[in-house]
């Protein structure tokens, strides 16, 4: 007899989940009073999301690391009461954290060659939610994370009765979500549009370099690279990328510097994307990534340099997707959108792009 089909379910991916998509399960989880743990690989990016998780729940994040933490950091130390002639226990300052108001208690490195000390821990804070007699407040959240096994990293297993505890979850690394991210923090443009042109390849890749790309080294890779001077460029890069990945990087550069920002948004300087050079993707990538960060850095933004911008918009050859990249890019890290607005052009062009009037234009 015929098995009866059963119906379709949303496909759960075996590979993980993007930065994004783990903001709303993991908040969703969250708030259940469910514990999380999350893995994925070093530097990908779950150390941020704790952080903008606890911003979001408005929460003080209580920050342990395990694996570099005594045992008695976690649990506390008991000593003699003589008045009582009993042994008194005394917590560490996190758990009066924990226990006087809401917190998020994030585990870090929960899987980084812990003892069974480290994991007897871990068990009552995230099955119990507290340590010893002392409870945590009912609204104090727990999540833990830890590396993939298949990493380089230093990882021990968990026990079951510890992983049964958590809903679990991987970060797999997504270049839209991180170009997003990167915006909102401040990462160098060029950096940006070098990624968001190369695809995740770029965004990470362990090699066997002692330094190689991940989301936590590119950000390492634009602080030095602001702060550096440009004989010196290059080779802090690869202290925190490799120099394999540096190499491709400074590559991609040149074209970025090639781009003429201030001819296109003070002088209306006008593009063709759709011949030449200017056709190729990367310098496009570079083009788009450059204009915005230059706006962005602008104190204020005039209404000629605005129609320019819209004019831009306008150039032949700039498919629908760099103009909603664009457009992402502005409207994380300045106004311009909102001056933009206004103008008839634009707002013909923004009728013509669904994308933007689901995701941005409101």
């Amino acid at each position: 007899m015929a098995r009866k089909k059963t119906a379709a379910v949303t496909q759960i991916v075996p590979e993980g989940y993007t930065y994004n998509e783990l903001r709303s399960l993991l908040s969703t989880t969250l708030r259940s009073k469910i514990s999380v743990l999350l893995r994925g690989h070093p530097g990908v990016g779950k150390s941020s999301l704790a952080r903008e998780l606890a911003q979001e729940m408005n929460l003080p994040l209580i920050d342990i690391r395990l694996a570099q933490r005594d045992p008695a950091e976690l649990c506390g130390v008991y000593f003699p009461c003589h008045d009582r002639q009993e042994l008194k226990l005394f917590p560490p300052e996190w758990v009066g954290q924990a226990k006087e108001r809401p917190g998020f208690v994030f585990l870090d490195e929960i899987n980084a060659a812990v003892t069974r000390l480290h994991q007897a821990a871990a068990y009552q804070i995230v099955l119990e939610h507290r340590v010893g007699p002392f409870d945590f407040h009912p609204d104090t959240v727990v999540m833990g994370a830890g590396n993939l096994e298949e990493d380089n990293a230093i990882v021990s297993s968990l026990s079951s009765a510890l992983c049964n505890r958590f809903a679990h979850f991987i970060m797999r690394p997504d270049v839209g979500s991180w170009l997003e991210w990167g915006a909102r923090n401040d990462i160098d443009e060029a950096i940006l549009a070098y990624i968001g042109h190369v695809g995740v390849s770029a965004l990470y890749e362990n090699n066997d370099e002692f330094a190689f790309p991940t989301p936590r080294s590119w950000e390492m890779a634009s602080k030095v690279y602001r702060n550096a001077h440009p004989d010196d460029r290059k080779r802090v890069v690869a202290a925190c990328i490799g120099p394999s990945a540096a190499d491709h990087f400074f590559t991609f550069h040149k074209i970025f510097g090639q781009v003429d920002v201030e001819g296109i948004v003070n002088k209306g300087q006008k593009m063709d994307f759709s011949k030449g050079k200017n056709a190729e993707p990367s310098f496009i990538y570079a083009a788009v990534f450059a204009v915005a960060a230059y706006v962005c850095g602008l104190p204020t933004l005039v209404a000629d340099q605005a129609a320019n911008l819209v004019k831009f918009l306008g150039s032949a050859g700039l498919d629908p997707e760099y103009k909603i990249l664009f457009l992402r890019q502005i409207n994380s890290r300045s106004n311009a959108l909102d001056l933009l607005k206004p103008i008839r052009e634009f707002q013909k062009l923004a009728g013509s792009l669904v994308d933007i009037q689901a995701k941005i234009y409101q």
